[in-house]
C-alpha cells in the first residue's frame, strides 16, 4: 500500500478516529523503515503544534516512546512559531518531551503525562525570534534566551518560563491569569505588554512596563505592582525591589532590532554586544569601569562596530572567529 494510505490512516489516528486494526497496520508500517519512522514523527509534530487543543490519550507508553523518542524537532515548512526580527538563521526551536511518546485514540480525560511535558522555545546567541503562544500572546524573544510552556497552557491559567530577556505582549483574558516564572520571581498579569530580563550571569531581574500593571510576586507575596513607564530591579538573594522610571522606548528597542546604548558602561555593554552578535568578548582587566558610552547599534556588523569604538576610544581587537580580543592602544598603556 501506497505511504498517501499510511499517511491517511495516521491522521485518521491523530484526530482520535482509528480503529484498533488502523493502528496495527500503522504500528507495522512505521516498523518497515526509520524512513516510516520520521513521517510519523513529523506527522504528529506539525499535528501537536497546529491542534493545541487536541490531546489524545496514550494508551501503550511503551510501544510509544520507541515510536518516537525523547525529542521532536518541527522542520521549518512545518507551521512555524516564529517571525524572524534579523537576517540571521532561525532560532531552534525544540519541543521537548518529558515522559513517553504517544499512540493516539479517543478518550475523555487528559492523561498526567500530556499535561506535564513543555513546550520548548531556545534562542541561540546572535538571533533574535518572536512566538506566538496558544492563547494569541505575543512573545519577543532576545539573543541566548529560553521560554518554556506546558501541554496544559491556558487551561486555567497561562504560565510560562523564561530565562533570558523576553517582551510579553499578553492578550486580555481577565478570567485567565498570564505568569511569568523567572527564577524564584513571578510575574502575573491578565492583558498588558512589559519587558522581563533574567540572564543567569547577570544575577539580577529587570521588569519594564510599557503599557497596563504588573504584579512583581515572591512566594506568594507581592513585591511591587508596576504601571506604564515603570522598572523594577532585583537582584539575586534579595527580597528589596529598586523602583525606577524607565526609558522604556530604550529598553525595549532590541525587539525592533536596535541596540541602544544610553550612559552604558563598558563592562555591561560588552556583555550585551557577546549575545548581539553570538561572540565571546574579553577586554583587558585596565579597561574596566573607565568607559561609558552613547550610541545605537541597527545594522552595523561586529567589525564596523569595533571601528567606531576606536573612534572614540583608544583601543585595537582582535577577532578570532567568535573570540574577540580588545586591549588599550600601545599609545594609552604608554600614557
Amino acid at each position: 500500500m501506497s505511504e498517501t494510505f499510511y499517511r491517511s490512516l495516521i491522521l485518521k489516528e491523530l484526530k482520535g478516529e482509528a480503529l484498533p486494526e488502523d493502528s496495527q497496520l500503522i504500528n507495522q508500517w512505521i516498523n518497515e523503515s526509520p524512513e516510516n519512522l520520521k513521517i510519523y514523527n513529523l506527522m504528529w509534530s506539525s499535528y501537536a503544534l497546529v491542534s493545541p487543543d487536541h490531546v489524545p490519550i496514550v494508551t501503550d507508553k511503551e510501544a510509544a516512546w520507541s515510536r518516537i523518542g525523547a525529542k521532536i524537532t518541527f522542520p521549518r515548512k512545518s507551521r512555524s512559531l516564529f517571525i524572524h526580527l534579523s537576517k540571521i538563521a532561525a532560532a531552534a526551536i525544540l519541543f521537548i518531551l518529558f515522559g513517553v511518546g504517544y499512540q493516539y485514540y479517543r478518550a475523555e480525560k487528559i492523561p498526567a503525562e500530556f499535561l506535564n511535558q513543555y513546550s520548548t522555545i531556545i534562542v541561540p546567541e546572535g538571533q533574535k525570534s518572536m512566538v506566538v503562544l496558544p492563547d494569541g500572546s505575543n512573545v519577543w524573544l532576545n539573543s541566548g534566551s529560553c521560554l518554556k510552556y506546558k501541554s496544559n497552557f491556558n487551561n486555567s491559567i497561562r504560565e510560562v518560563e523564561i530565562e533570558g530577556e523576553a517582551f510579553f505582549e499578553v492578550k486580555k483574558d481577565k478570567s485567565k491569569m498570564f505568569k511569568v516564572n523567572a527564577g524564584a520571581i513571578n510575574i502575573e498579569v491578565y492583558g498588558t505588554a512589559f519587558n522581563i530580563k533574567n540572564y543567569k550571569e547577570e544575577k539580577k531581574l529587570e521588569v519594564t512596563v510599557e503599557d497596563g500593571n504588573v504584579g512583581v510576586v515572591k512566594q506568594g507575596a507581592q513585591l511591587a505592582n508596576l504601571t506604564k513607564g515603570r522598572q523594577a530591579t532585583i537582584y539575586e538573594g534579595k527580597n528589596e525591589v529598586n523602583l525606577s522610571n524607565a526609558k522604556v522606548d530604550i529598553v525595549t528597542a532590541w525587539k525592533n532590532n536596535e541596540l541602544i546604548f544610553d550612559g552604558t558602561p563598558f563592562e555591561e555593554g560588552i556583555r550585551y554586544l557577546e549575545r548581539w552578535y553570538g561572540v565571546n568578548i574579553k577586554i583587558e582587566d585596565k579597561m574596566q569601569k573607565k568607559h561609558i558610552y552613547t550610541f545605537k547599534v541597527k545594522t552595523e556588523s561586529l567589525r564596523e562596530l569595533l571601528k567606531l569604538l576606536q573612534v572614540i576610544t583608544p583601543l585595537t581587537y582582535k577577532i578570532d572567529g567568535k573570540n574577540v580580543t580588545i586591549k588599550y592602544t600601545d599609545e594609552q598603556r604608554t600614557s
